[in-house]
């Protein structure tokens, strides 16, 4: 699958989703980490940038982010 690819991924089992949404709390709590501790600005962007997304994709599984 390339990287313009784009494949439904149908998440119905409540375990599953309890799964997805453990995994994107744990990167949300690495990458508000690691926006705490990096001093170049790019980077730091970068990871709110991405940190932004985990944040919106948490809300949709309806967990509080």
């Amino acid at each position: 699958m390339g990287p313009s690819t784009h494949e439904s991924l149908n998440l119905d089992a409540a375990e599953d989703l309890a799964l997805l949404a453990e995994l994107l709390e744990s990167e949300q709590a690495r990458l508000l980490i690691g926006v705490r501790h990096t001093f170049h600005r790019e980077y730091r962007q970068e990871l709110r940038r991405r940190l932004d997304l985990i944040e919106d994709l948490i809300r949709r599984l309806g967990r509080t982010a």
